[in-house]
Parts: C-alpha cells; structure tokens; sequence
C-alpha cells in the first residue's frame, strides 16, 4: 500500500496562518495566544511546579503561594485539593482550600490521598478558581493535585507569578499548537511499511501519527493513550498492550492510521498511575483509585488528536474504541466518528480491571 506523506496534508479552514515550528502553519490566533504574556507564564510555572518550586497565583485581588505537596516545600497549613479529592472525601462538591491543623508533611499527605482521613483536624475554606487553578498546575506537571498554599507576601525572591486564568486555559491553547515536523517510513513488525509522522506542539510536546495507505475520510484510526506498563514492558493488568498490537495490526492489513499521545494513565501521568495501582491493590478499583488521588476517572483531552485529524484531513474516522467518551471527545471537537471494537484478551489479570471499565466507565466490553 502506498504510505501517506506529510507533505499532503493541507491547510484546513480560513483566515491567516503562520509558522509555528517545522514550516507548519498554524492559525494567527493561536500564534497571538502562544506568545502572549499569560501563555508564558503559566508555560513557566508549569515547570517550577515539576522542578518542586513554589510559584504565585494570582486572580484579581488575592494572591496566594503555592508549593507541591509532593516534592515542594511546604508552604502554609492550608491544601488545595480538586474537585475530585475533595467530594471523594466528602468535604466539598468542588475544589476546595483545606486548612489543616498540625500540618506537617505527613499529616498533609493523609489528607491529601489517604482513602479514609481524619477530617477533624480539617476546616474546609471556599475554594473556586485559585484552588482549581492550583490543582491543574499540579496536573499539568503531572504532580499529585495537592497543593501547599501559603501567603503570597512570604515568596521568596524570583519566585514566578502567574493568573489563575492563564493556567485554567493553557491546556486548550497549547492544543491547538500541534503541527507536522518530521516524517519518514518505517516497517512494521506486523506487516506493512507506515509512514510515521511527529507532530510537536508549542513547548515540545509530541503526538506520533503512523499511517498506512492512503489518509481519506472513512479511515480506520487508533487515537492510543501510551501506557509503558502495558505498551513497552507487556504488564498482563491491562488490555493496553494488546489493544496497540491489534490495532498495528488491522492498520497494517486495511490501511489506517494510529495517534499515539502522551496521556500516560487515562492523563494523570506514569508516577501517578503507579500509586493508583497502589490503591488498587488496597481494595479500590481503577475508577475509585484515581479518584482518591484527586483525579477524574478519566484525565484524558482529545483536543490535541482532533488537530492532528485535521492536519491528516480526516474529519471523518472509523475509530478502533470501545469507549464512548473516546469518541464523545473527540466528536465535540468537530470529529465525526463510527466506533469499531476491538477487543483484546481476558486474562485472569485485567478482568477486575476489564470488569471496572465495562459497568463503571461504560466501555462496550
């Protein structure tokens, strides 16, 4: 089968484009949106958050310090904890700031992932776009979403600044920033030459397109979540692996493409993902593991695989899913999608696992 070449892929939709990377073009807005003051800084902060550094929020009149619980300098006596965490343990039904008496590391860290904490010593403080803003800084450097705060007025000097606003859109700004860069075929183990593509966004993070045949609406397409247990060291606790190789597979015998993303963990991140299993082997299932750790059951944005399609000219797929809110996702962004099983073994392993995604997540198992 002939292989798709990036330099086919067209320019969808009007308005003015410039380059942002790669020859690539992507559209004025998003350029004007990357290189604006709010874009940079959250970018900024991001890293101080994974580098274990405090940083200031701001939203109007209140600022606050804020520190990762784990690996940060504990800042104050008061977490922020998400939605998630925070209706998990039943002390609020959205995010919220917690001050704790006795605060120290430890006692924080109970409060912060432990199933059933003592709540006691706990005094639930309004919460509202500075918690939530603080939580999402911690899940975009994939840091546990618990946050020391302190006052803003005890930073140490150089310490970044940055909106609450500014961090609750980074996300879907820097999605829009994916473009080609690099192309070239590669075999494949399972039978056909791919032509695999990188798409890098603005601050380089990337997305792999490997694509057989021709790229035409009506495509069969993977849009697969990495998972380096499963994908790279073949763990028998989840069906990720398999579902990758058969999703190689159908690709390399009826032409299609395969997205591979960096959402490590349903999106909350490798580390996170292995406490999970710690969770997971206390008693909770998956849904309940992630949720105690503060996440959504599912993390996941699609935003980016939608502007990859795009880029691929596939506004129209045959999604290889058996989860609804895979192809939910991506339809809200403009994707129109046919879901097609594909169904990997039942091991004695991932049964509990496969059991928990079919009545707790949905999936069409």
């Amino acid at each position: 089968m002939p292989t798709h070449s990036v330099h086919d892929c067209g320019h969808h939709g009007a308005g003015s484009v410039s380059p942002l990377g790669g020859g690539a073009m992507v559209s004025e807005a998003v350029v004007d949106a990357v290189a604006s003051a709010g874009f940079i800084a959250a970018h900024r902060c991001v890293g101080e958050i994974g580098a274990g550094r405090p940083v200031v929020l701001v939203d109007g009149d209140r600022q606050i310090l804020v520190s990762p619980l784990d690996g940060g300098p504990i800042v104050g006596d008061t977490l922020a904890l998400s939605a998630a965490r925070a209706t998990f343990v039943g002390i609020a039904d959205g995010p919220a700031f917690v001050r704790v008496t006795g605060a120290d590391p430890a006692t924080l860290t109970l409060i912060a992932t432990a199933c059933t904490p003592d709540l006691s010593i706990a005094e639930v403080i309004e919460g509202g776009d500075l918690a939530n803003a603080a939580t999402e800084l911690a899940k975009l450097a994939e840091r546990l979403p618990a946050m020391t705060v302190g006052d803003a007025a005890s930073a140490p000097a150089g310490t970044l600044s940055v909106a609450a606003a500014d961090v609750l859109s980074f996300r879907r700004t820097l999605a829009a920033t994916y473009v080609p860069v690099a192309s070239a075929p590669v075999p494949l183990a399972a039978g056909a030459t791919a032509n695999v593509t990188a798409f890098r966004n603005a601050i380089g993070g990337c997305v792999s397109a490997v694509a057989v045949g021709d790229a035409r609406p009506g495509t069969l397409v993977r849009v697969h979540s990495s998972c380096v247990t499963g994908d790279i060291f073949g763990s028998l606790k989840c069906d990720c692996g398999a579902q990758l190789r058969l999703a190689l597979e159908r690709i390399a015998s009826d032409g299609g493409v395969l997205l591979y993303t960096a959402q490590e963990g349903r999106g909350i991140g490798l580390v996170n993902k292995l406490r999970a299993y710690s969770l997971q082997d206390s008693g909770l299932d998956t849904v309940d593991a992630n949720i105690a750790l503060g996440y959504h059951d599912d993390e996941r944005d699609y935003a980016a695989a939608a502007v990859v399609l795009s880029h691929l000219g596939l506004g129209k797929v045959r999604l290889m899913t058996n989860n609804p809110a895979k192809a939910a996702g991506l339809e809200s962004f403009g994707v129109s999608v046919t879901p097609v099983p594909l169904i990997g073994p039942v091991t004695p392993q991932n049964a509990n696992y496969l059991a928990t995604k079919r009545h707790r997540s949905g999936h069409r198992l």
